[in-house]
């Protein structure tokens, strides 16, 4: 019974896949961010890019009527920042799940969209000549940004690269190397997915 089940489940799925063309797929991702503050502050400075990465889900599926296709995302994602306090580099490692949902039109192979980025902070760090701290406690918990951006389907690969941004600051005060002061902290990032059609 229960391998029925399952085999009506299998097919039922099959049949939806090509009638609503439902994809659906792992991806990963390589970002490079910055971490820049709203206000100028004295003695801190906006760091340098850093490099980051992702890895996890995507899924595609077209909107009825309106023709445009909706791509969520389910990321786990490593974003390494830093800034210049008193002249000390002090590096940031934020690990957080991301869920970027995206909208967007095909034009044959290429594709245009963009969408809101819901990213949800698990543990945030920071290193200061060899001395590692958690940090997660200065930060929000939840985010939101937004991402826009080209793609290309090539065979069964799905290649993105897009500009995100935050719609929310990650902290309004500082508190790192001996610092504490109030100022919005954001991260920008380009992105360079790319994904595999499992279906």
């Amino acid at each position: 019974m229960m391998k029925k089940t399952m085999m009506m489940m299998a097919l039922m799925l099959v049949a939806y896949s090509a009638s609503a063309q439902f994809t659906l797929g792992p991806r990963v991702t390589l970002t490079s961010s910055v971490l820049s503050l709203k206000e100028t502050v004295a003695n801190v400075k906006d760091g340098s890019a850093e490099l980051g990465y992702q890895y996890g889900v995507f899924a595609r599926f077209k909107i009825p009527i309106i023709g445009l296709y909706a791509q969520p995302e389910l990321l786990l994602s490593n974003v390494n920042n830093n800034l210049n306090i008193n002249n000390t580099k002090v590096n940031l490692s934020f690990n957080r799940i991301d869920v970027p949902v995206m909208l967007g039109v095909k034009l044959g192979p290429l594709r245009i969209n963009a969408g809101p980025s819901f990213s949800f902070l698990t543990s945030a760090k920071s290193n200061v000549k060899g001395t590692i701290n958690d940090v997660k406690n200065n930060y929000k918990s939840t985010t939101v940004g937004f991402q826009a951006g080209v793609g290309l389907d090539l065979l069964k690969f799905v290649i993105d690269l897009k500009y995100e941004s935050s719609l929310s600051g990650l902290s309004n005060s500082i508190n790192l190397a001996g610092v504490a002061l109030n100022t919005d902290q954001r991260i920008s990032q380009a992105v360079l997915a790319v994904g595999f059609k499992l279906f």
